[in-house]
């Protein structure tokens, strides 16, 4: 074995028993006397990635690619490198390639459907989410995700209601797919049912904003003042997501 093979080796077994930095730092350094060696590009831009260091990543994949033929789990990071940094074309490019290719496992599918959103391809991200509920039925995330791309594309909640319900019936203990159902079934005018699914939420667990400003809309509807007095001193708090706004 040559010496850049050699040290991805031991860039591996660094990795692989949990010392990330080093294994990194290793890659890294070695790079400057083996730097025709695709996998250590390959190792180094899987690394930046895993770092959110999107630029980086992309710069050390795009030389990888050059070099070496990729797996689709070193595609899909190279489509979310480029799509975070600017490059929506060649993700865009990176993306279809990779719905297309039988070989991609279903695992990677959530990633793709996300890197196809964040691009504001939603009927695409919608497709993908479909194409894994046919491979997986029993996938609550592709569930939710068919959803939220379906309100993504401007349909009426009652059309998202079924997926979030399937969701929620795969994955129970998810706070998430139990508050998303009570609010697309406020929505549908089905009060009493939104409120007694929320019964028991663990506040503390929440910090989607969306989450915290459908369940105070629905307990202060539903006269649970302290509950939603509670929810609404918190909905200033925690990043928003959700499929029923």
């Amino acid at each position: 074995m040559n010496q850049g093979g050699d040290i991805l080796g031991r860039c591996f077994e660094l990795a692989g028993a949990g010392r990330l930095d080093e294994a990194g730092d290793l890659a890294e350094q070695a790079l400057e006397s083996e730097g025709d060696d695709g996998g250590l590009w390959r190792f180094v831009g899987m690394m930046r990635h895993r770092e959110g260091d999107f630029r980086g990543a992309r710069d050390a994949l795009e030389t990888a690619q050059a070099l070496i033929p990729f797996d689709p789990s070193t595609c899909c990071a190279l489509a979310e490198s480029l799509a975070r940094t600017g490059h929506a074309e060649s993700a865009l490019e990176v993306y279809a390639a990779l719905t297309e290719d039988r070989r991609c496992p279903e695992e990677l599918m959530p990633a793709i459907a996300a890197g196809l959103g964040y691009l504001g391809e939603n009927g695409r991200a919608l497709d993908v989410c479909v194409d894994l509920i046919r491979r997986r039925p029993e996938s609550a995330e592709a569930y939710f995700g068919a959803a939220f791309y379906l309100r993504r594309l401007g349909r009426p909640p009652l059309d998202a209601l079924a997926c979030v319900a399937r969701a929620r019936e795969l994955a129970p203990d998810v706070p998430l797919y139990r508050i998303s159902l009570a609010a697309l079934l406020d929505h549908a005018g089905r009060r009493d049912e939104a409120h007694d699914l929320l019964r028991g939420v663990d506040l503390d667990g929440v910090s989607c904003r969306c989450c915290l400003r459908w369940m105070t809309t629905i307990f202060l509807a539903a006269d649970d003042p302290a509950r939603g007095g509670a929810r609404r001193r918190r909905v200033g708090e925690g990043p928003a997501s959700g499929v029923a706004d």
